[in-house]
């Protein structure tokens, strides 16, 4: 009898772990997990054109606040301007829709109306984007190619539009921004449109020409395998990740055009530094530029090769539910793979190098591992990041919502961006690390 008791009373212990642990899970997906309720992937937008009543839109609006209340770090910081700016501001785009007389909006009005509201926190990774499998761009590249940025967009001068997108795009730092208007916005039909261009009929761009003049250019709108042009601007498809050895110079150049940490990337690191070693090489380019981001793990990949001890990693804020986690600054051992690197390290960056390419290039700075030479980086060291995906109900409207904070790791610089030891422009860079490599 007594065997058959403490049998039930074991059982009766682990079924009631088992429901406490149930019931434990339940409440962390419920209300901690900062991943509940995303999406894995982008889905496509309802069209720019298509209408829906102010109550929807207002509810997409709603939803994006929720979000932001629920996930994001800042919300739970004390004295955060910036919130009591993106709360103000949401009120005072729902008061004027509904103050405003009409019954429906645009898609392509709610992108702007919830543009305005997240621009103010000035955090470059949460945002919100349309996203068309059918984007139509510029029918010509020549004329940018050849005279570089237009001086009028339609009857507008090129500052305008800019200032009108600078007002509702989401960015850290101005350089990005005008980096990402100046690359992107200015070719692509839907994102003029979202500048408040209208395309209907095609478009108009004015150029200064080499003798002083100006001249004109008409442009439609068409997919992008349509578009003349287009392959003057395209590089060799080297793929992401590529390096090269310059034996002669005794440099190493390891491109890294997208921070994906995977088994083509550790494959290539470690090839490259064995052919670093077989050449003997003794000096390391790490060129970053145009690299927006992905995993900070590629970081730490590449160290790995290097023959150090050890460096130190940034703080965090981690939002779960109505927590937030603060972690300090912390030491991180390398843990050394052969072939080990003995020489310099210099990355090059340049105003598109954001988040996790930016991680990378604070360890070389911030640990003296290096020297950084090109422009300051996309987006600052103290900065939000490690984004979720979501989708508004009804638009259909993409958002990335950061859920964590992270700081500079080195604390007497906090605040400021990564200013290059060798500022310089993005195009001179390679060149400018080669002067310094060679003339040392």
């Amino acid at each position: 009898m007594k065997k058959k008791s403490s049998k039930k009373i074991i059982i009766r212990i682990i079924l009631g772990i088992v429901l406490i642990a149930g019931i434990l899970f339940a409440v962390y997906k419920l209300a901690f997990d900062p991943y509940r309720g995303s999406v894995k992937s982008s889905g496509e937008s309802l069209p720019l054109d298509e209408r829906l009543t102010v109550d929807r839109a207002i509810e997409d609006i709603d939803y994006v606040m929720k979000i932001y209340r629920q996930r994001h770090p800042a919300w739970l910081e004390d004295s955060n301007a910036r919130v009591d700016d993106v709360e103000k501001q949401y009120v005072t785009e729902v008061d004027d829709l509904r103050s405003s007389g009409v019954t429906e909006i645009s898609v392509l009005e709610e992108w702007k109306i919830i543009s305005r509201i997240m621009h103010c926190l000035y955090d470059g990774h949460s945002t919100v984007f349309h996203t068309d499998y059918n984007t139509h761009y510029l029918s010509d590249f020549t004329q940018i190619n050849k005279y570089g940025l237009p001086v009028m967009i339609g009857n507008e001068p090129y500052e305008d539009v800019l200032n009108r997108f600078m007002a509702v795009y989401q960015y850290e730092t101005e350089s990005y921004a005008k980096a990402i208007f100046d690359s992107k916005v200015i070719v692509n039909e839907n994102y003029l449109r979202w500048c408040g261009i209208d395309t209907t009929g095609g478009i108009d761009y004015t150029f200064e020409t080499d003798d002083g003049n100006t001249e004109s250019f008409h442009y439609d709108f068409v997919p992008l395998d349509q578009v003349a042009g287009r392959e003057e601007i395209e590089t060799e498809d080297r793929g992401w990740v590529y390096y090269e050895i310059d034996k002669e110079n005794s440099i190493g150049i390891f491109t890294l055009t997208s921070c994906e940490y995977n088994d083509e990337y550790r494959k290539t690191v470690k090839s490259f530094f064995e052919a670093v070693k077989e050449a003997g090489t003794e000096h390391i380019i790490i060129d970053l530029r145009g690299n927006g981001g992905g995993s900070s793990l590629v970081g730490d990949e590449f160290l790995k090769y290097c023959n150090i001890d050890g460096y130190y990693g940034w703080p965090s804020h981690v939002r779960f539910g109505p927590l937030l986690i603060k972690n300090k600054k912390y030491y991180i051992k390398n843990k050394k793979q052969e072939p080990l690197y003995n020489g310099d390290l210099y990355v090059l960056t340049n105003r598109r190098t954001f988040s996790a390419a930016m991680d990378f290039t604070m360890y070389v700075m911030d640990n003296d591992l290096g020297i950084v030479v090109g422009e300051e980086s996309g987006n600052l060291p103290d900065s939000y990041g490690d984004t979720i995906s979501f989708q508004t109900p009804n638009a259909r409207l993409n958002i990335t919502m950061s859920y964590k904070r992270w700081f500079r790791i080195d604390e007497t610089k906090s605040g400021q961006p990564l200013v290059p030891d060798y500022p310089c422009p993005s195009s001179e860079a390679m060149d400018k690390a080669y002067e310094i490599i060679l003339t040392h």
